[in-house]
């Protein structure tokens, strides 16, 4: 199987998590209309998910990662 290397260093994963999970909190708790919540709880997943892994996908296609 094979592994994804990791395109991103420490600190833009830690800041990735952050706006992951500000934008998971917002998504929930904010009154905001249900598109809204789902442009929010998209960006969460994207935050949260790149930053755990370590890869973007998006840095690799746009060709911005190492």
């Amino acid at each position: 199987m094979a592994r994804l290397r990791e395109n991103m260093g420490p600190t833009e994963q830690k800041i990735r998590m952050a706006v992951g999970s500000a934008a998971a909190a917002a998504a929930i708790f904010a009154p905001l209309r249900y598109k809204w919540k789902g442009v929010l709880a998209a960006a969460a997943f994207d935050g949260l998910f790149t930053g755990t892994m370590g890869y973007s996908p998006f840095k690799r296609v746009f060709g911005l990662g190492r």
